[in-house]
C-alpha cells in the first residue's frame, strides 16, 4: 500500500520537475516503398500543409529527418515530427481537403491511394517535453539542426521523477559540441512492455561534429553515473534534417 502511495505521488508531483518548453511532439515513424518516392510528396504536399498550419498556428513545428545507412530488413528509415503546445493541435486542421482545397473527391481518392503505396506507418508515439536546452532559446520551439540522435530510453515508474530531475540538472549548462538536447516523456503508451518510456535527443550543427563526439572515450563523471544508474539506455540513432517548418516570420 505503501509502495502504491508513493507511485501516485510521484506521477502527481511529475509536472513540478518538468523543466520543458510545453511542447507535445508527435513522433511517426514510416518505411518508405522503394521506387514511390515518397520524398516527393513530402516536398510537394505534405510541407505545404505543414507550413499552413504553422502559419495559422496549430502547430510550432513540423521535421522530417532520414536515417541514413539502412537496408530492407530495417522497420523504419524516415521519422515525421510534428509539434504543438497542445495535444488535440496535432491533428487539427489536417488533411488533403485543407491543402488542396480545389480537388475532387476522385483527385483526393487518387492522392491517397498514391501515399498509402509510397509508405507504411510502423510507429505512432507521442511525447511531452520535459526538458530543453539551446543556445539563446527562450521556450520557444527551436529551429531543428543538420544531425539529431535520438536516445531510447526506459526507466521504472518510481524513478521518473527523480530521473527528470537528473538528467535536466545534468544538460542544464554547456552543451559542449551538442547544439541542443531535449527530454521526452513518452505519453501514447505505458507499462512494463512498452519499449522506451523516456527519450533524449541530442542535435548537432554536422554529422562530422557528431561522430566526432561518438569517438571520444572520457571517464564517466558522477553525476552521470547516477543518472545511469535510474535508466536502461536501449538505443541511439542518428538521423539527417531532411525537411523543416516553422512558422513564417
Amino acid at each position: 500500500m505503501k509502495k502504491i502511495f508513493l507511485i501516485i505521488t510521484l506521477i502527481a508531483l511529475g509536472s513540478v520537475s518538468a523543466q520543458g518548453n510545453g511542447d507535445y511532439v508527435n513522433m511517426t515513424f514510416v518505411k518508405t516503398t522503394p521506387g514511390e518516392d515518397y520524398g516527393t510528396i513530402i516536398n510537394e504536399k505534405w510541407k505545404e500543409l505543414a507550413q499552413m498550419r504553422a502559419d495559422e498556428g496549430t502547430i510550432t513545428g513540423w521535421d522530417v529527418w532520414w536515417r541514413p545507412g539502412t537496408v530492407e530488413t530495417d522497420e523504419w528509415n524516415m521519422v515525421i515530427v510534428t509539434i504543438a503546445k497542445h495535444p488535440d493541435s496535432l491533428n487539427a486542421n489536417a488533411g488533403v481537403k485543407k491543402m488542396r482545397p480545389n480537388y475532387s473527391e476522385m483527385d483526393i481518392e487518387i492522392f491517397q491511394e498514391k501515399n498509402l503505396k509510397s509508405r507504411t506507418i510502423v510507429y505512432d508515439h507521442l511525447y511531452a517535453n520535459k526538458g530543453l536546452n539551446f543556445v539563446a532559446n527562450e521556450g520557444e520551439t527551436p529551429d531543428a539542426p543538420q544531425v539529431a540522435v535520438l536516445n531510447f530510453m526506459k526507466t521504472d515508474i518510481v524513478d521518473g521523477y527523480e530521473y527528470e530531475k537528473a538528467e535536466n540538472s545534468l544538460n542544464s549548462g554547456g552543451l559542449g559540441e551538442r547544439a541542443g538536447w531535449g527530454l521526452l516523456k513518452r505519453l501514447d503508451r505505458v507499462g512494463e512492455n512498452v519499449y522506451n518510456n523516456y527519450m533524449t535527443v541530442d542535435f548537432y550543427d554536422s554529422w562530422e561534429t557528431m561522430m566526432m563526439t561518438r569517438e571520444q572515450t572520457v571517464r564517466i563523471p558522477k553525476q552521470m553515473q547516477s543518472v545511469l544508474n535510474m535508466r536502461a539506455h536501449l538505443n541511439s540513432i542518428a538521423l539527417w534534417n531532411a525537411v523543416s517548418v516553422r512558422p513564417s516570420e
